[in-house]
């Protein structure tokens, strides 16, 4: 029964390293056995701190990783809007001050692999993810707790998935963007859902950690309201840590396609009932999100395809 951990709390730094150390002696000598970590924060918008991981959340990651070990920890991601304006404007090039041996990677710029998905009208999709990415000893995927007008939530399971699949550029009205879009939904409404199953199954992040001090409601991922549940949420299980979530922002984990998917497939736990959960202290923190518009109409299309 895989344990989902809870901290709560308002200081942000403070919280996630108290979540994360509660993750005990298996996260401590997961530490001690990897050559190389990388954490993937949720980077999906460079000017908007709302829509993305603060600083403060990877320093509460960084200041447990450096208690038990001094290895290489690279910091990554292939954010929408451009990873290297988000460490920027974000403030991740402070991070490089005060710890050692931390690397800041966009991982548009690295070497990748390239992985067939086999689309539900026989298309053969390729998809391509960095190499650094598939390759770490240990993975951490950080991600806010907010919703997202096409999955319903956006947390560690699709931060990871999504979030590690490359794309060349385009440019829109809002600029060059690193669009996932024309890819995921190829296959119509499900197959978004598919295909972030897909990335994860061929390669699940190790250690999932949400940070909900802040969270996100409404036209989530990017330009929904702010949320003060004063929570952080870490596990080994990435997808029993975004079913907790899930929960406690009033959303039906079964109801959020790609968590459904991964979970029928053995892959993760998504049924409250058997993760491992305080079950009084959800049902006190649990509050109704408001959804995106488009969610409440079609957060259940992957149904049907």
């Amino acid at each position: 029964m895989p344990k989902v951990n809870i901290a709560q709390g308002e200081n942000r730094r403070k919280v996630i390293r108290e979540v994360v150390d509660s993750l005990g002696q298996t996260f401590v000598d997961k530490i001690k056995e990897a050559k190389q970590i990388l954490i993937k924060p949720d980077l999906v918008h460079h000017e908007l701190q709302l829509a993305s991981v603060h600083v403060d959340a990877i320093r509460g990651i960084l200041d447990v990783i450096r208690t038990y070990s001094k290895v290489p920890v690279v910091v990554a991601d292939a954010a929408h809007f451009g990873t290297k304006s988000a460490f920027r404007n974000f403030g991740y090039d402070q991070l490089l001050e005060h710890y050692t041996d931390i690397t800041l990677v966009d991982l548009q710029d690295e070497p990748f692999v390239e992985q067939t998905f086999a689309a539900a009208n026989g298309d053969q999709i390729v998809l391509r993810r960095p190499k650094v990415a598939m390759e770490a000893d240990l993975t951490i995927s950080v991600s806010n707790m907010k919703t997202h007008q096409d999955y319903g939530a956006a947390l560690a399971v699709s931060n990871w998935a999504e979030g590690t699949m490359l794309v060349p550029p385009r440019i829109t009205v809002q600029g060059r963007v690193w669009s996932r879009a024309p890819w995921l939904t190829v296959g119509g409404p499900k197959s978004a859902h598919q295909i972030l199953a897909f990335l994860y199954e061929q390669k699940p992040c190790d250690i999932a950690v949400i940070d909900g001090v802040l969270a996100m409601e409404g036209e989530g991922p990017v330009n929904g309201g702010p949320v003060a549940m004063g929570v952080a949420l870490a596990g080994f299980d990435a997808v029993a840590v975004d079913a907790i979530a899930a929960t406690l922002m009033g959303i039906d984990p079964h109801a959020v396609g790609y968590l459904e998917m991964i979970a029928a497939d053995g892959k993760g736990v998504n049924e409250m009932s058997k993760i491992d959960v305080p079950p009084l202290l959800i049902t006190e923190m649990t509050r109704q999100f408001q959804l995106p518009v488009t969610t409440k109409e079609h957060l259940l299309d992957w149904h049907q395809g």
